[in-house]
């Protein structure tokens, strides 16, 4: 197994800090080989949509199945521990996503992942080439909520690689603005294969009419020790909605890829976590975990 340095964790893989240390949230490595739990504050992963939760050798599980065989040809080395989530584009296919519910809401929301680069990643050149990489938001998806969505596309570079943009609705049941802050992120065939890990940290507006919200997003290779910023939105328009909830509340991963792949590709991901103040200290990026809850099972 692939590790990361001497990343000393516990062994569960649903972990939920005290509300008392109103940090971290939630750190899921997926090593309960289970995504039907709901920790003590509610959160909980919708069901899979070609994502599943594997080992090196097999499917541990998918939407309840376990235990699957591993199809021929696939390489899942972990970055962290013994599972990670697949992601599952087949040739041709369009969506692999992964939804979750915090549970709660959250003015400000931090999100940290490990993401490996699918092997044979080639980004389309069709146009639009628009695929999406994480989102979150608050009482509804985009224009189906009044308060704002944020997201993340992958853009083709022209040359099979990516390039990253950010983009935000502002709530009033708006859809987004256009594409900003395009900035280069996939090499090929330079980074296929490689694990990044990749911080996202949203801030609501102090008020409705206020635009003091923030979006931004950091990066760094597995064989790096430091962050680098990719995104910096501020004086955004983020404002909560009148009638709640509170924040933050709902996200995706991956999801609909407008320049389908022309080959089967994979993306693992691994370490999952969400917190309500910064993601970006050393010691949290090896891992240091609270104390877990008792799970309960839906």
């Amino acid at each position: 197994m692939n590790t990361l340095g001497p990343i000393a964790v516990a062994a569960l893989a649903l972990t939920l800090a005290a509300q008392s240390n109103a940090e971290i949230l939630l750190v899921d490595s997926f090593e309960t080989g289970d995504m039907s739990a709901t920790n003590d504050q509610g959160f909980r992963w919708d069901r899979n949509n070609r994502t599943s939760i594997v080992s090196s050798d097999e499917v541990v599980y998918s939407n309840g199945e376990t235990s699957i065989q591993m199809p021929s040809g696939r390489d899942w080395e972990t970055i962290d521990e013994e599972h990670s989530l697949r992601f599952r584009y087949p040739a041709g296919s369009d969506m692999a996503e992964q939804r979750f519910d915090l549970g709660g809401a959250y003015p400000e929301a931090w999100y940290k992942y490990w993401i490996r680069v699918p092997q044979n990643y080639t980004h389309s050149t069709s146009s639009p080439s628009n695929n999406k990489f994480f989102a979150t938001w608050m009482d509804g998806y985009s224009s189906q909520g009044n308060g704002p969505t944020a997201f993340w596309n992958l853009m083709s570079n022209g040359s099979g690689g990516s390039s990253i943009a950010v983009s935000y609705s502002d709530g009033g049941y708006s859809v987004a603005g256009g594409q900003m802050q395009i900035q280069p992120f996939i090499r090929v065939p330079e980074d296929r294969g490689r694990w990044m890990q990749v911080v996202y940290r949203l801030k609501a507006s102090s008020n409705s009419g206020t635009r003091d919200g923030e979006i931004e997003l950091w990066r760094r290779w597995e064989n790096e020790n430091s962050f680098t910023q990719i995104h910096e939105v501020e004086n955004a328009l983020l404002p909560i909605p009148p009638e709640g909830p509170n924040g933050w509340n709902e996200g995706y991963i991956m999801g609909w890829a407008n320049a389908p792949y022309s080959q089967d590709t994979e993306w693992l991901l691994d370490s999952f976590h969400v917190s309500t103040s910064s993601l970006l200290d050393e010691s949290a990026a090896d891992d240091s975990r609270p104390e877990p809850p008792t799970l309960t099972i839906d």
